[in-house]
């Protein structure tokens, strides 16, 4: 253990934002000079410039996006905005324990948008006045609306039968990048957990989860899986960076992840490998600015312990 960790490079280009940050600002203009209408379309814009131009009508009031497997309408007009999503269609038996979890998902973790169910569908949903739209809180509600349809959507297929409104325009990998991904997975579990049973017999706990924290964040870059893969993945990187939780326990729901997706056969990995059209990304984007300031105390942290010679927590 006298080596870092390796780091991997991101080879399926599939966890790039498309957001255009610089148009950002544009959009605050609009809306502190009372110019709303004007200020929510921008903010489509800069959520996803070539969907924007792709998908919208021609005076760019009315847009379908597609976003994995749902397809969000959007309609801006001089008085109104109105987001709907379609989602899942229930399926033909057992379905009140589906609706249960609807109904739990409706008080968190949504926020604004909730779930409806209309003939026989289940749908995304949120309208305000066109004067209420302030560009950071459509933001959250196209970000939550397209994440959380994403995050549920498999799940739910898979635990309950339902079925999509819409098939996901995918585009899958050849069968050699595939392998070569998923040998990568394999690498690097295997990587994490001898650092972690190393850094266990030394007694240090706080280091295994350094590496449970940094090995999740190097399966979401290097691999980028969609589908169940990618909502089970989120849900534990969520978990570890929010948890109060002893370390330990941390650890150990980690290490339970990891030996998951490793007993899990390589053909049901690979199928959740592919690329798809999203209108939102799930990855934030930021400026050269403000990455380099949020990154300030961590570089100095690090430069301390170079100095020092603490290598491992450098």
């Amino acid at each position: 253990m006298n080596t870092s960790l390796n780091y991997y490079l991101n080879t399926t280009q599939t966890n790039k934002s498309p957001v255009d940050v610089e148009y950002w600002q544009t959009v605050l203009n609009f809306f502190d000079n009372k110019n709303f209408k004007e200020s929510t379309v921008g903010l489509l814009r800069y959520a996803n410039p070539e969907m924007f131009e792709k998908y919208g009508s021609t005076d760019k009031t009315y847009f379908e996006f597609p976003h994995g497997s749902i397809n969000m309408k959007i309609k801006v007009t001089d008085k109104n905005f109105l987001v709907e999503a379609s989602f899942l269609e229930l399926p033909e038996e057992s379905t009140v324990p589906l609706l249960r979890q609807i109904a739990q998902i409706n008080f968190s973790p949504l926020n604004l948008a909730n779930i409806f169910l209309k003939n026989n569908q289940l749908y995304f949903q949120y309208e305000c006045p066109i004067e209420t739209c302030d560009p950071y809180k459509i933001w959250d509600i196209l970000y939550e609306i397209c994440t959380y349809a994403d995050s549920y959507d498999d799940e739910f297929i898979e635990k309950f039968k339902a079925k999509r409104i819409h098939e996901p325009k995918i585009k899958k990998h050849e069968e050699a990048q595939l392998q070569e991904l998923y040998d990568s997975l394999i690498k690097i579990i295997d990587e994490a957990k001898n650092y972690i049973h190393y850094f266990y017999s030394k007694r240090w706990d706080s280091f295994c989860w350094d590496i449970v924290a940094i090995t999740l964040f190097k399966i979401d870059h290097h691999l980028a899986p969609q589908g169940n893969f990618r909502s089970e993945l989120e849900r534990q990187i969520n978990y570890q960076m929010t948890s109060q939780e002893p370390h330990q326990q941390r650890v150990s729901y980690g290490l339970e992840f990891f030996e998951k997706m490793k007993n899990t056969s390589a053909e049901k990995i690979k199928q959740d490998f592919y690329k798809i059209e999203n209108f939102i990304s799930p990855r934030r984007r930021a400026t050269y600015e403000t990455l380099i300031n949020s990154m300030k105390g961590t570089y100095d942290r690090a430069t301390d312990e170079y100095n020092k010679k603490d290598d491992t927590a450098c």
